[in-house]
């Protein structure tokens, strides 16, 4: 004759280990969400299996009843650890609901109709439904950090649907008559056998995603310094380039001159100063793993003063012109708008065209709410195939390998923009200089 107490007796253990080694994690303090509740789920499965094998071994339908009660439990816990791991809120009212149904219909085909085929079809269908709506969830997980396992997830949630979903449709014509019917006593093996590989899977499953979650925030981290220290070195150049050229200035003058030489001093001593404040507010920005602070109202005017200063002595050399018609404020900070115009003018000024004197006109305009400020030159411009990708880190328009660069200031912009939920873009023609289009919201005061 087929018992299938055995075989629950083996569940058991399975998923006791299960739960022993989520909870070794957790100690570990791996940290991913929903991972006590996981662990939870295995050791409730657990005293299911043991409580239910009891049962039925002993004719005991009190024990049994308990028993499938907490599998019930331990499906729900399972499918609220998913929703925690993925950031979002369980869905009390859908646990609710299953408890009671599954509560209530196992006491009425157990104490009174003695249906057992009654419970299987009753549990088969509100697992297919727990299973089908966590794996529709698991399946939209829309973080490149959580896709790959939640997939894996969401694949064990649905393969264990789609055969609860075959149990109930089988069950429901057929009952277990005295003595077993092996047929059907081979598919409650088969299905109990299926939990186990299901709790391996979830186990596994979970672990691994938990830990690809960490792999893909410590590649993150270590983009993110790499990006920090070259936006680090590549704004630093500028305000040190202009304490460099005063310095120069006053090393190889022909004649001495006390005035000029005071002003030469004064002046790198400013630029100096400004490298202070630059690298403090950067440390200040990216404290605590927090590169922006929150978005405030941002007198753009102001920062395009501020940006130009460093410049000025390369503006003088080349004879340069910047108009500045800007009126508008946006909701950003003013340390990361100087560094976008900044990086903007530099490029500017790096990127003339010697057959003509280089004009610079910057305005704004606002709209339904955004501000669209324009950076305009007549610079060598830009072809069209290399506008797509300037943007790039370290990337580079063609034909620009003789004059120094590194491809980092234009990506940095994009990320600051990016930030602050705005936009750059560029309309260039080689030859006819290029425009510059930054997108934020606007001032609110």
């Amino acid at each position: 004759m087929f018992y299938i107490a055995p075989v629950l007796l083996s569940l058991c253990v399975v998923q006791i280990v299960m739960a022993a080694v989520l909870l070794t994690f957790w100690r570990m303090r791996v940290g991913a969400p929903g991972l006590l509740e996981m662990a939870a789920a295995m050791a409730i499965s657990s005293l299911g299996a043991l409580l239910t094998g009891a049962g039925i071994s002993n004719a005991n339908h009190f024990l049994a009843f308990a028993g499938i009660q907490c599998f019930v439990v331990a499906f729900l816990t399972a499918a609220r650890a998913m929703r925690r791991l993925q950031g979002l809120t369980p869905l009390p009212a859908l646990e609710t609901a299953a408890i009671i149904c599954c509560a209530a219909g196992d006491a009425y085909f157990i104490f009174v109709s003695k249906n057992f085929s009654g419970v299987a079809v009753l549990h088969s269908v509100v697992y297919t439904i727990i299973c089908a709506i966590t794996a529709h969830t698991l399946f939209r997980e829309p973080g490149a950090a959580l896709k790959p396992g939640c997939r894996v997830l969401g694949f064990i949630f649905a393969a264990f649907a789609a055969a609860s979903l075959f149990r109930a449709a089988v069950r429901l014509f057929i009952d277990i008559p005295v003595p077993v019917n092996m047929q059907v006593a081979s598919l409650e093996l088969a299905y109990v056998f299926l939990g186990m590989a299901v709790s391996i899977g979830w186990t596994l499953g979970f672990v691994w995603t938990s830990y690809s979650v960490a792999e893909y925030r410590l590649r993150a981290a270590n983009e993110k310094l790499e990006r920090f220290s070259g936006a680090v070195a590549h704004d630093l150049n500028t305000p040190l380039n202009a304490i460099i050229g005063y310095l120069d200035a006053i090393t190889h003058a022909p004649e001495p001159d006390e005035k000029r030489t005071a002003q030469y001093i004064a002046t790198a001593h400013e630029a100096a100063l400004r490298m202070s404040r630059f690298i403090h507010d950067l440390l200040e920005q990216s404290r605590d793993g927090h590169e922006d602070r929150a978005p405030q109202s941002v007198d753009t005017a102001t920062c395009i003063e501020d940006a130009l200063k460093p410049l000025q002595p390369r503006i003088d050399a080349a004879a340069a012109k910047v108009h500045v018609a800007v009126e508008h404020g946006v909701m950003a900070t003013p340390f990361q708008i100087t560094r976008i115009f900044q990086n903007l003018l530099d490029n500017a000024i790096k990127y003339r065209a010697e057959a003509r004197p280089l004009e610079i006109h910057i305005s704004s305009i606002e709209e339904d709410g955004w501000v669209s400020l324009s950076v305009r030159d007549n610079g060598l411009g830009i072809s069209s195939t290399d506008q797509s990708r300037i943007f790039g880190q370290f990337e580079r328009a063609e034909g620009n390998g003789v004059i120094p660069g590194y491809g980092m200031g234009l990506a940095e912009c994009r990320n600051i923009m990016k930030s602050f939920g705005g936009t750059i873009g560029v309309h260039s023609e080689p030859g006819n200089g290029s425009t510059f289009v930054l997108r934020l919201p606007a001032a609110t005061n």
